[in-house]
């Protein structure tokens, strides 16, 4: 029986596809890695878990400033992957440079390399999802975005660990360099991938403006919903760990924090699994993403009524489940309302606005201290709850898509 790649992948197995997911394996686990392994870097080096926290801010934050940006630069190249690869390289080079200098001199180049490197994070995210579709064969889309949604629940668990673990055995510095060089690595793979072909490159070469794909999602009703509510369903899943952390110390069991959250992240990799083996039909993602971000909070929203760590974890893992669909849904959806000369722009977007609403929520969720944690864990299930009935609804009856899809030709 053929693998997911070889039902997927436009030129063969072991071709195109492959290599993507090799790329985007590497430099997404650097990515999610990083806000750990910075977290531990700045104790060890300054004893500051805030230095830490407001590096891992200062990586996160640009996202959403920088997205337009890179998605433009990707959008009118000649040669895609080349500027994906810069970026992600970019990306490598500023989580390196705080390894070196944090400790030994200001903190302020230090922070200056992360904001850098966070202005190329869209690149690791969005962008080179952007291009996914360019690598499978036409029709085949839906499981190949199941593929890249079942990629970031790998990187969003091993991640966490590898630093996790390299920080133990040899020290947070060597874990952040190996994050580094994952990322690296990664970039090196990105610049062999063959995005699109010259020719429809040079139609888009100069016509694309900077806010060109902002002006699409505002101005189309559908891409806007879709952007706005996922967007808006991540302020209170950004807090998760936090009130993760809050239930496990209620229940005076504090090293059961990792527990919980690795149960979301197991359930998000059951779901894509299932997604790529199973895949809804392409014509229902839009509303899908709504739906699912509303199985997502729903669990969570029962779980404010348990005692019991074990059936908490059991509720997280049902959570996180619906988190797999939801990505790849959405990642579908945005392929479908998107106009080809803006896409990356789009993708870009929608990935940067969905990190910042998860760095406000987190942000938000430490001001809430002194709640019950019942209640925290309500504020963490009300926004994809909310946010996932609205988009539903309003994506259940699409107005906009065809208008888009002429326009990609």
């Amino acid at each position: 029986m053929a693998s997911p790649v070889e039902q997927v992948t436009r030129l063969g197995p072991g071709t195109g596809l492959a290599r993507y997911l090799v790329a985007a394996a590497l430099a997404r686990t650097a990515d999610e890695g990083a806000r750990v392994a910075l977290i531990v870097l700045a104790l060890d080096r300054t004893g500051s878990a805030a230095i830490g926290g407001t590096m891992v801010a200062t990586l996160l934050i640009p996202h959403v400033a920088a997205a337009p940006l890179i998605g433009a630069l990707v959008d009118r190249a000649r040669r895609p992957a080349m500027v994906l690869a810069g970026a992600i390289a970019g990306f490598a080079a500023g989580l390196a440079i705080p390894v070196a200098l944090l400790g030994h001199t200001s903190l302020w180049p230090s922070y200056l390399a992360l904001a850098v490197a966070g202005c190329c994070g869209p690149a690791v995210t969005g962008g080179l999802t952007s291009r996914l579709s360019e690598l499978t064969e036409p029709g085949r889309e839906t499981r190949a975005y199941g593929l890249d949604s079942l990629l970031y629940s790998v990187a969003g668990m091993a991640g966490p660990a590898l630093a996790g673990m390299v920080a133990a055995a040899a020290g947070p510095g060597v874990a952040t360099g190996v994050l580094a060089a994952a990322a690296g690595l990664g970039a090196v793979t990105t610049a062999t991938l063959g995005f699109p072909a010259a020719g429809a490159a040079e139609r888009r070469a100069g016509s694309v403006g900077l806010w060109d794909g902002a002006h699409a999602i505002v101005k189309e009703r559908d891409l806007r919903v879709l952007t706005l509510t996922t967007a808006f369903g991540q302020l209170g899943p950004g807090g998760l760990a936090i009130v993760a952390t809050a239930l496990a110390v209620a229940a005076h069991r504090p090293a059961r924090a990792g527990l919980l959250l690795s149960a979301v992240a197991a359930g998000a990799f059951a779901g894509s699994l299932v997604w790529t083996w199973r895949p809804l039909p392409a014509s229902r993602a839009p509303s899908v993403t709504g739906w699912a971000m509303s199985a997502f909070g729903l669990p969570l929203l029962l779980a404010t009524a348990v005692r019991s760590l074990p059936v908490t974890a059991v509720l997280f893992a049902l959570a996180g489940a619906a988190n797999g669909p939801f990505t790849a849904a959405l990642f579908l959806a945005r392929n479908q309302l998107s106009a080809e000369a803006v896409r990356t722009q789009i993708f870009t977007i929608g990935a940067g606005m969905k990190v910042a609403c998860s760095a406000l929520g987190a942000g938000l969720m430490g001001f809430t201290a002194h709640l019950p944690v019942s209640v925290q864990l309500l504020l963490v299930a009300v926004s994809p709850i909310a946010a996932g009935v609205a988009g539903g609804v309003l994506l259940t009856r699409p107005h906009s898509r065809g208008s888009l899809r002429g326009a990609r030709g």
